[in-house]
């Protein structure tokens, strides 16, 4: 069978894709991305994002027989700089795609967003979990569980209702912004807990019999990710995308929505048809993505992580 002849000019794959990629970002949030609030558009400047806050210097008294001296309320000026978020360029040849019977271009497309939205997930997670173990207004646990045969201390029910005190300890305002990102071994560690098992004894109530997953519980709304965030045996985080060692933990991430910023640009979808390539043998088409961002803390508080303990 011939196959008819077809033209296709060099803007064409342009108008097409960049439209429908477009409609992807815009349309795709992660679970858990979807809770963060965005950047008030005035706050937006060409260097960043810029707001200031007062610092809360209210006293109350009671029975009071001094007089009162007004005290002035500072300020504090916020500042999240643009991040610039790319994805690596993907080459296409002509003679590779002549032979086959799928739209490889196309491919290239999807995949291209695949490994952005991967990218942005693991950078959320990864920029608003505490650097270190050190600071309070920012806790870092480590379970407390039997060994699960690998040196790892499981996840106790117990652990986290001791990590739900020390979250209230900080006095958030919203109590209904309280969010954990579990990760897979926690998961698994709260299934199998006695405790958990003693204390809900219709599992149903706390973990979906059919998909599995943990449901919301002790004043925590749970997300689930399979992307890697873990801290070394110092209290350290390991930085994005380090290979791991033996004494090397993965964590379950803690956030309290309204002091993380959210925000991303439109996609630019930088393509380099093959009609302009006269050079090569085999003419060759570019595709890559890139766009600007803001995503951070904008107040080193109530913040915090999980840690798989280390069996001695």
């Amino acid at each position: 069978m011939k196959f008819m002849a077809t033209s296709e000019t060099g803007n064409w794959l342009n108008q097409y894709v960049a439209p429908q990629l477009l409609v992807e970002f815009k349309n795709f949030k992660d679970d858990f991305i979807g809770v963060l609030p965005g950047a008030n558009p005035a706050a937006i400047t060409a260097d960043g994002i810029r707001f200031n806050k007062l610092i809360n210097n209210v006293g109350f008294y009671v029975n009071n027989t001094e007089a009162f001296a007004a005290k002035k309320m500072t300020g504090q000026k916020v500042f999240v700089p643009w991040e610039k978020y790319d994805t690596d360029p993907t080459e296409v040849d002509d003679a590779e795609i002549r032979g086959l019977n799928y739209d490889k271009r196309s491919m290239v497309r999807v995949k291209h967003t695949e490994a952005f939205k991967m990218g942005i997930r693991d950078h959320v997670m990864w920029k608003l979990a505490p650097a270190t173990s050190a600071n309070a207004d920012m806790p870092v646990m480590r379970t407390t569980g039997a060994n699960d045969g690998t040196g790892r201390l499981r996840l106790t029910f117990v652990d986290l209702i001791k990590y739900l005190e020390k979250i209230q300890d900080l006095n958030l305002p919203d109590e209904n912004q309280y969010y954990m990102i579990l990760c897979n071994e926690h998961q698994t560690d709260l299934k199998i807990d006695r405790d958990s098992a003693a204390y809900f004894s219709d599992k149903n109530i706390f973990f979906d019999m059919t998909t599995g997953k943990v449901k919301s519980v002790m004043g925590f709304k749970f997300f689930t990710n399979n992307a890697v965030l873990a801290y070394d045996n110092t209290g350290a985080k390991k930085a994005k995308g380090a290979a791991l060692v033996s004494t090397d933990r993965k964590a379950s991430m803690f956030f309290y929505a309204p002091n993380t910023v959210y925000h991303i640009e439109s996609v630019k979808i930088l393509y380099k048809p093959e009609t302009i390539d006269t050079n090569s043998a085999d003419p060759k088409s570019e595709f890559r993505t890139q766009t600007y961002g803001l995503i951070d803390r904008v107040v080193d508080y109530g913040f915090g992580a999980i840690v798989s303990g280390i069996a001695v």
